[in-house]
């Protein structure tokens, strides 16, 4: 399995003295995490009151040496977790939702019997069983596994297989075989839910350089700045593409000097996560760069139309309830999934308020859906087997939006197409203070024909 592009899963597990880990990048800038059992860290593994190893070895999936910086380890429990320097490019996330029975899952790590081979890593696909007080217990899916297979992956992760639309999400952490592996041999593993490692990175008493430490949040949660480059990347260019990258820019500087003087994504995340979550759809979409790209264009396009004196969590606030955007994280229209849009509760959500929806596709033809468009579009979903609390959501989201809103379709149409409109507004060489407000405006003009909402209101 090292043959070729390295996995995901690959990617981030790493060797840890005799045992596996995983590689993270939490929400920080200056270090990253190496998840683990802390029986790997022992010198007597099945001792966890023992001495640790005096010097931790780590390897990345390269055969990289990876310097510990710090260690932190629960008091009673067989978790540990390695602080080493920051990995910007390890971009996986932690699933957030309970395994359910049958779940398949890879196991990643490094056993014994590959040690030493040009082949060291390896995976098996687990079924998730049940739970056994604190643990995941997961049965092999393939006959035949058994302590001998096994042995070493000790602190490896236990991660979601990687399927079409859906990302590779950390679950847990191996901890051991399941029983006593000296009478059965059912290949049963117990592991560590994830969530059990944040609530160590959580304990106050738990400090990096005499500061908390980071949550196993996306290293983009932390600022608008790491989103920037992301965002307004329309698909089709100009024919003078150097003013088409000039606007790009002006709509960047809005999001970074005007958006994140008082606000940071995790901000927003703790404050607005549940006008954010969309029903039915899973919770690690919350976390989703994309999400976060799309969130801080419609930021930008609201601020261009409604002039605020300030953005800051009011004015955020007060756009939920009048721009509502709905990120659903597949390659297909939103369409296909009307029904995640309007069989949950738009909670704290404005009557004749507009929806902006985020999928993964490309841009459609229709930017916006009217309401007669919309009921067009939802009269199937109402009918039975559909529940009468889904009935009741659907009718009363019916009342409240006004239109449905494609943003990368309203991208295509304001800024892909209307070259002419901005050519004399987009010249590096000859722009002013006095350009600038008419490029403001003309894109206020442009985008505020899809997205003005009349009776929104400075909150300041």
């Amino acid at each position: 399995m090292n043959q070729g592009t390295p996995t995901v899963n690959q990617k981030h597990s790493v060797k840890v003295n005799n045992g596996s880990g995983v590689l993270i990048q939490p929400m920080s800038t200056t270090y990253a995490y190496v998840l683990t059992a802390k029986h790997c860290l022992k010198v007597d593994k099945d001792d966890l009151t023992s001495n640790f190893i005096s010097k931790h070895e780590l390897f990345s999936f390269d055969g990289k040496e990876i310097p510990v910086l710090d260690v932190i380890c629960h008091d009673t429990r067989d978790i540990a977790i390695l602080i080493v320097g920051q990995k910007s490019e390890c971009e996986l996330m932690i699933n957030s939702d309970s395994l359910v029975v049958n779940d398949q899952v890879f196991l990643c790590g490094y056993p014994d019997d590959r040690r030493g081979t040009s082949q060291e890593y390896s995976a098996f696909i687990y079924n998730f069983t049940y739970m056994s007080g604190e643990f995941a217990v997961l049965s092999p899916e393939a006959a035949g596994v058994g302590y001998s297979n096994v042995s070493g992956f000790s602190g490896g992760g236990i991660f979601t297989l990687d399927r079409e639309d859906k990302p590779v999400l950390l679950c847990g952490i191996e901890t051991k075989m399941d029983g006593d592996p000296d009478r059965e041999c059912h290949g049963n593993i117990s592991a560590i839910p994830i969530s059990e490692f944040e609530k160590l990175i959580a304990d106050p008493k738990n400090l990096y350089l005499e500061q908390p430490l980071a949550p196993l949040l996306p290293l983009h949660l932390s600022s608008f700045e790491h989103l920037r480059d992301f965002s307004f990347d329309v698909i089709q260019g100009w024919i003078e593409d150097d003013k088409l990258n000039f606007l790009k820019d002006r709509l960047r500087d809005i999001s970074t000097n005007e958006i994140q003087v008082n606000l940071s994504p995790s901000e927003v995340f703790k404050e607005f996560k549940e006008c954010l979550r969309v029903y039915n759809r899973p919770s690690n979409e919350l976390r989703s760069r994309e999400l976060w790209v799309a969130l801080m264009e419609l930021l930008t396009i609201s601020i261009l139309i409604d002039k605020p004196k300030i953005v800051d969590a009011a004015y955020v606030d007060n756009i939920m309830h009048s721009r509502r955007l709905i990120y659903i994280g597949v390659k297909e229209t939103w369409q296909q999934h009307v029904s995640d849009i309007f069989k949950g509760k738009l909670n704290r959500f404005n009557e004749n308020g507009i929806i902006v929806v985020k999928t993964l596709c490309s841009p459609q033809r229709n930017v916006s859906f009217s309401k007669v468009g919309i009921k067009k579009l939802v009269k199937n979903i109402a009918r039975p087997p559909s529940d009468r609390r889904a009935i009741t959501n659907i009718n009363s989201n019916l009342s409240k939006i006004h239109s449905i809103v494609d943003i990368t379709a309203l991208h295509a149409e304001c800024i892909e197409s209307k070259e002419d409109v901005f050519e004399n507004h987009t010249d590096l060489f000859d722009f002013d203070d006095k350009k600038e407000a008419e490029l403001r405006m003309l894109l206020a003009k442009e985008y505020g024909a899809y997205l003005t909402v009349k009776d929104i209101v400075d909150v300041t």
